[in-house]
């Protein structure tokens, strides 16, 4: 199996240009897995053995670098309110399940 690796960056509904990375199987996807990382961490590099992994066992596997971290804009490593990565997470998840057919998003 073979693996497509993607980066882009999105805005959040603040403005801050956010960066996003998804490792894509070549078949189509039996699931799609969002990572979220730790504090202080970032989704490119500590948690690529994992997406390409997931991704070469057949699934879409997405990451986001919260703000501040990693490569995305921000005062590093610093949160504001929790909420605000709660919030850029679930927009982010939302608009890659709107362009998946049979796409289910659940959160408690």
């Amino acid at each position: 199996m073979g693996v497509e690796y993607h980066e882009v960056f999105i805005r959040n509904s603040r403005g801050v240009q956010l960066f996003t990375c998804r490792w894509l199987p070549f078949a189509s996807p039996k699931a799609l897995v969002f990572l979220c990382h730790g504090y202080g961490m970032e989704c490119s590099r500590f948690m690529r053995g994992v997406g390409t992994k997931l991704a070469n066992n057949g699934y879409a596997v997405f990451g986001i670098d919260y703000e501040g971290h990693g490569r995305s804009a921000g005062a590093r490593c610093y949160i504001k309110k929790f909420d605000n990565i709660v919030n850029d997470c679930s927009e982010f998840f939302k608009s890659v399940c709107g362009k998946l057919p049979n796409a289910l998003l659940v959160h408690k």
